[in-house]
């Protein structure tokens, strides 16, 4: 059956839109009803729409009270099947994303998601955005990425989409600020991958937000983080603030959280309870939809001495990953390799044969216990073939 897809876009982003389609045209339940008062009247009306504008905003049909579903959702039924029976129509319809889901879900033998409209006229590329104000499709997008581009540990993937799933409910009904999980386990097996595969589909682009409590010593942590009080010799902003100011990312990695201090365990704790923190200098941080993503090397059987229980169950999910098989190590070789091959074509215009492919592919898995000694054997293994073919 034939739909029309509805294209939804940040409000934000509205003055680049108008730029590339300076003719949208915005139009009200008010003239609908108008238009439909006698049949010559309403197909004159809609052929002008459909032929004289590039881009139909149906926004306002939701604006104010109409956002009751019985006030809107009668000229939209008449609007789409109208709209539908024009074979050679090019207008896009467009609507803000904060209606986009409840139009799509309540008509859906009429209207589908068309997806960003940002994406579609090209505008940004990178579109900022988090976990909570993705559309469905995006999440089940969200969902093949990871499972693409995530080696191993299926079920620790599947409950993390199970339980960002469940968040962006309780988020969207003001109970939950804060995504939280924690991920133990061995070094290379995917911990600071998952947290960075979350940024790179959430905001491409973006600085990624990475801290390593590693580097913090016991007795000033928490002022390494937000920053020392005023009045103190060399006082100034912490790096997680300073990092949060320069990205807009939402995701954050905090990574080697075992070697932090008490202090900034109940800081965290704080953090992940109200969904926001003041620094040092006073400025408030606001990281609702944020998904902050704690990494660790700690062992099992130490969690409970080193990590609070009040923490703990503060915590959406916690998670010990395990070193891959060997067949996912042989998976991950096929993918790294092929991409490097792709990368090396777009930068050097150089063919890499398929005997040459099988070559690179050519590595006993069991000597490696983790991607990231794979992964330099892969890159050693590159640069001799471009040393070879004599590469500038």
């Amino acid at each position: 059956m034939k739909r029309i897809n509805l294209y939804r876009y940040n409000s934000k982003n509205l003055e680049d839109i108008l730029k590339r389609c300076p003719n949208l045209r915005v139009i009200t339940s008010k003239e609908i009803f108008q238009a439909t008062e006698n049949a010559d009247q309403w197909d004159e009306w809609l052929n002008n729409l459909l032929k004289n504008h590039d881009l139909i905003d149906i926004s306002l049909l939701m604006n104010g009270e109409s956002e009751r579903i019985e006030t809107w959702i009668t000229p939209l039924v008449l609007l789409a099947q109208s709209c539908i029976r024009f074979d050679h129509c090019s207008a896009l319809f467009t609507i803000q994303n904060k209606y986009a889901q409840d139009v799509c879900d309540a008509l859906p033998y009429f209207i589908t998601d068309g997806g960003s409209l940002e994406r579609y006229l090209e505008i940004d590329s990178n579109i900022i955005t988090n976990i909570v104000d993705i559309q469905n499709s995006e999440f089940d997008n969200l969902q093949e990425y990871l499972n693409t581009n995530l080696f191993g540990n299926q079920h620790f993937k599947n409950r993390l989409i199970d339980r960002l799933k469940g968040f962006r409910y309780f988020n969207r009904m003001g109970e939950h600020k804060i995504f939280s999980a924690f991920i133990c386990g061995p070094t290379g097996i995917g911990k600071t991958e998952t947290a960075r595969l979350l940024h790179t589909f959430l905001s491409p682009g973006e600085n990624f937000i990475k801290i390593n409590l590693g580097n913090y010593s016991d007795h000033n942590a928490l002022s390494s983080l937000i920053g020392s009080p005023r009045g103190y010799v060399g006082s100034s902003q912490g790096e997680l603030s300073r990092k949060i100011e320069r990205s807009k990312s939402s995701v954050i990695l905090i990574d080697e959280f075992e070697k932090s201090s008490r202090e900034v365990h109940n800081f965290f704790l704080e953090l992940l309870s109200d969904g926001c923190f003041t620094d040092s200098l006073g400025h408030e941080f606001d990281l609702n939809k944020y998904i902050i993503i704690f990494t660790s090397n700690i062992k099992e059987q130490e969690l409970s001495s080193k990590i609070s229980p009040e923490l703990r169950s503060r915590f959406d999910l916690m998670y010990k990953m395990v070193l891959l098989s060997d067949e996912d190590k042989t998976l991950y070789i096929k993918h790294k390799v092929n991409y490097y091959v792709k990368r090396i074509h777009d930068s050097f215009d150089v063919k890499i044969t398929n005997e040459e492919i099988e070559g690179l592919q050519s590595i006993d898995v069991s000597n490696f216990s983790n991607l990231r000694n794979l992964n330099k054997c892969i890159e050693s293994k590159i640069s001799n073939l471009l040393s070879d073919k004599n590469v500038d």
